[in-house]
């Protein structure tokens, strides 16, 4: 009785056809944390906006700050380390930064939108802390940065009215003079998301209307 069995050619085939669809599916992986980072960073950001709507931060008091306390996406550089944070929330006892309980809770996990800015491991988070916040640990992405032209996002916070509008460098909002919606963008925003690959990706929110979104989607 004949006995059929594989070749070398057969086998030395089927293992370059596995390497192939091995690379290809590597390559996809690649592309889905891109994407994935690029998803989650734009509806936190889509978030802040939405919460602005619903909610009207102008006192009763007439506190020359009380625009400190728009909601916000703002990020910035961990401590003694080159790598990212941010945070969504509102500064609403005007004390300059936004603590965890001031923070959103980001409706997919139910955990805040916030890390402080030392930037602890992941083994380091509280459970109610949400580790999308991390941008390197998370998605790979090493390096953020902001349009630098002159009425556009030329800071790293970026706070909505409640006419859903952009506002940059809502932080420094501080005294009556400054206060009459003088920090209102007047031109669209670029952020830009280096990954540790080499490619990156970039949000554009646009001026007036605060609509955000996927450069190039």
């Amino acid at each position: 009785m004949k006995k059929s069995a594989f070749t070398i050619i057969e086998l030395v085939f089927v293992i370059v056809v596995l390497g192939i669809l091995a690379s290809l599916a590597m390559g996809r992986m690649d592309r889905d944390l891109k994407q994935e980072a690029s998803d989650t960073i734009l509806s936190h950001i889509r978030l802040a906006q939405q919460l602005a709507l619903r909610d009207n931060k102008h006192r009763s008091d007439n506190n020359p700050k009380w625009q400190t306390a728009y909601w916000r996406f703002e990020y910035e550089k961990c401590d003694g380390v080159d790598r990212y944070i941010y945070r969504v929330g509102s500064d609403s006892d005007l004390s300059g930064g936004i603590n965890k309980i001031e923070s959103a809770i980001d409706p997919v996990n139910g955990k805040y939108i916030w890390a402080d800015g030392a930037c602890d491991n992941f083994e380091d988070l509280a459970s109610d802390e949400s580790p999308d916040v991390f941008l390197y640990g998370r998605f790979g992405i090493e390096h953020v940065s902001h349009s630098t032209a002159t009425g556009s996002c030329t800071t790293q916070n970026i706070g909505f009215d409640f006419l859903g509008r952009p506002h940059s460098g809502i932080k420094t909002y501080k005294t009556s003079s400054d206060s009459s919606f003088q920090k209102i963008m007047t031109r669209d925003c670029i952020l830009t998301f280096d990954m540790s690959d080499g490619t990156n990706f970039q949000i554009k929110i646009e001026a007036e209307t605060g609509h955000s979104f996927i450069v190039g989607q």
